[in-house]
């Protein structure tokens, strides 16, 4: 029969979170343009440090200023102190040579140290920044973006902010006043040599801005291929990943899709080192030739009288103070261009708005009796491309079979008193987990509205919310920490004596305590150290622990051992007391325990009722309930009824 069985459980839980409705992909990366706009956001992070630059600037103008002395010593030694015989200027001139080596190298140390300080608080801010913002991003975000994208932007492109601060801000400073230093020197010393001198630059230039553009390429190349390995590995080298391509037989087919993304990432590399060097084979060549020219010409000029052989020496000395800025300089717009390429990446996520947002006089809400009203809810999935997030691709499921645009809920309109239990029951793709994600408003609804004690769950502050309501589900979630850890994220001033109060009643305390370090023992990635059961009572502890006042319950137990379910529902059945409770329900005993059960089908309510009604009334529910339970219920009668079974059989 269409859609029957698997697909049409009674109560199954398609945890999809919306997926099959997201159009994921998107264009390729646009080049970042160098305006104004971009580079005043830019400068709002780096102006809370405004002292420390101003230190760094004191320091490169200092080191600019100390860096063209040397040269004219040398001049000194050459043409007086050696010539004059004058041993007291010669030990003046040479120590002045050392000494002010020093003193740039103790200005370079403080410099290091403060463009250090700036560097990583500027990371410090901008990461914090960008993870407070990820925090308040809808459930929709995460189903489009992979996980390994999220991590490469926090890791990898804030780690780049670190060079664009203490390198190339720093850089253009540095150069730009060598540059000045060095010029002014030179055509105070002999203005035809240092024309000369400056006739040389555009050889330096044009190669510079070339391969400038090439590495910027490639860099950009490596970059987002990087983003892909980190998020192939972050998706493969865990837990479930592990599992699944050693169960379906893919660990070759892996290894060799890591070993081709990883070649890519070594091509590029190998690319941008060569590009390097064939610049520097260039720009080695240039450098032999402005020498060259000073030494001939200056060396005419000495011959016929005109200057001095210290001039020439320090001439030579002082190019490469003019052309190693000047190359640097060469490719600014490039290096600009690539920190803001670093910075559009990061600012991407920060101009992503979450879809629920909370409006500026929500209200906090400080207590509730958990009487909750679905008014006409509509709601679809939003479908938003994002351009640089590396999607997954997803295999159509069961539910993405049918039109983006069909609505998950279509004019859902039911009550649930306080301290009620409602189940939700009907096939898979019914929009029973939707409604799940309308409560504690990971999403808003399309049209309609869903009330809390009579206020619009959108006039409540998210927070107060979430603090009244705890979930669990079939697909149990723990941290790679201890059982303690695990149990306090739900209410971090929890004392022991709670704790301890909580897995006893969830039926997982005495398992716990015959861990080697009870609750200090760590559960493994995802809870992988603990059995289906013991991770679904650590889960029961932790929303008993926060004792909400609105439950959210998956209670599948259908593929958990006799003993494990029996605990689970002895569990279970102390939490849903006296809480307002929504439960996806997948076990008969608890639709027959329901005030009150929801038939939905194809995002619509079908049938409210108690099960004897609704049986009676022969609907949906009827055929679900014939289908699935008639025969647990015969079974039961026949195991009561032992004569009766024997004549049956």
């Amino acid at each position: 029969m269409r859609g029957m069985g698997m697909e049409r459980s009674l109560g199954g839980y398609g945890r999809t979170f919306g997926l099959q409705r997201q159009e994921m992909g998107g264009p390729d990366r646009p080049p970042v343009k160098v305006d104004r706009a971009r580079l005043g956001r830019v400068a709002r992070y780096f102006a809370p440090y405004w002292p420390q630059w101003i230190v760094i600037f004191l320091c490169i103008a200092a080191t600019a200023g100390l860096g063209v002395l040397p040269p004219l010593c040398v001049r000194g030694i050459l043409d007086h102190a050696i010539p004059d015989k004058d041993m007291r200027l010669l030990y003046l001139l040479v120590g002045a040579i050392v000494g002010l080596n020093i003193v740039t190298g103790l200005i370079g140390v403080l410099q290091n140290w403060v463009n250090a300080r700036v560097g990583q608080g500027i990371m410090f801010d901008l990461r914090n920044h960008l993870y407070g913002h990820l925090q308040k991003q809808s459930l929709g975000f995460y189903t489009r973006t992979r996980a390994g994208e999220i991590v490469s932007r926090l890791n990898n492109d804030v780690g780049a902010v670190h060079g664009v601060a203490t390198g190339t801000v720093v850089s253009i400073v540095s150069n730009l006043m060598t540059l000045v230093a060095t010029v002014t020197v030179i055509f105070s010393m002999n203005a035809s040599l240092a024309a000369l001198a400056v006739v040389v630059v555009p050889a330096f230039y044009l190669p510079t801005r070339i391969v400038g553009k090439v590495r910027r390429r490639l860099s950009s190349e490596t970059q987002a291929v990087q983003a892909d390995l980190v998020a192939f590995m972050e998706e493969r080298l865990n837990i479930g990943g592990i599992m699944l391509s050693k169960l379906f037989g893919q660990s070759r087919a892996d290894a060799q899709t890591f070993r081709e993304r990883n070649r890519q990432v070594m091509d590029l590399t190998v690319k941008q080192a060569m590009a390097g060097r064939w610049l520097f084979m260039c720009l080695s060549v240039i450098s032999v030739a402005g020498p060259a020219l000073i030494y001939l010409f200056g060396g005419r000029l000495a011959i016929g009288g005109e200057i001095s052989i210290g001039t020439i020496i320090a001439f030579a000395a002082y190019l490469s103070n003019l052309y190693r800025p000047i190359g640097q300089l060469a490719n600014v717009y490039v290096d600009i261009q690539g920190g803001l390429a670093v910075f559009e990446r990061i600012f991407e996520y920060l101009d992503t708005t979450p879809e629920v947002e909370d409006r500026p006089d929500a209200l906090v809400l400080g207590s509730t009796r958990g009487h909750l009203r679905l008014e006409h809810v509509s709601f679809s999935y939003p479908v938003r491309r994002r351009p640089s997030a590396a999607p997954e691709k997803e295999e159509p499921t069961s539910e993405s079979t049918e039109s983006s645009a069909r609505l998950a809920l279509d004019d859902v309109s039911f009550e649930v008193q306080p301290g009620q239990r409602v189940a939700l029951v009907g096939p898979s793709g019914a929009g029973k987990t939707t409604i799940t994600y309308l409560l504690p408003r990971f999403y808003d609804p399309t049209a309609g509205r869903i009330l809390l004690d009579g206020h619009d769950l959108r006039d409540i502050q998210q927070d107060s919310l979430r603090a009244h309501m705890a979930a669990v589900t079939q697909d149990t979630f723990l941290f790679h920490a201890t059982i303690r850890e695990n149990l306090l994220y739900a209410r971090p001033d929890a004392s022991d004596e709670a704790i301890t109060m909580a897995a006893r009643a969830a039926n997982i305390h005495d398992f716990i305590m015959d861990l080697p370090e009870g609750y200090d023992t760590v559960v493994g990635s995802r809870g992988f150290r603990l059995s289906g059961g013991e991770k679904q009572r650590v889960a029961i502890a932790r929303a008993l622990l926060k004792d909400p006042r609105i439950l959210i319950l998956d209670e599948a137990t259908s593929n958990l051992d006799a003993t494990s379910e029996y605990l689970i529902q002895e569990a279970l059945e102390k939490l849903l007391q006296g809480r307002t409770s929504i439960i996806i329900a997948h076990r008969l005993s608890t639709i027959l325990n329901a005030d009150q059960i929801v038939v939905m089908d194809r995002g619509k309510v079908v049938e409210i009722g108690a099960h004897a009604d609704l049986v009676d009334a022969g609907g949906l529910y009827a055929k679900l309930y014939r289908q699935q339970f008639s025969r647990v219920v015969e079974q039961a009668r026949l195991s009561a009824d032992p004569q009766g079974g024997n004549r049956r059989r």
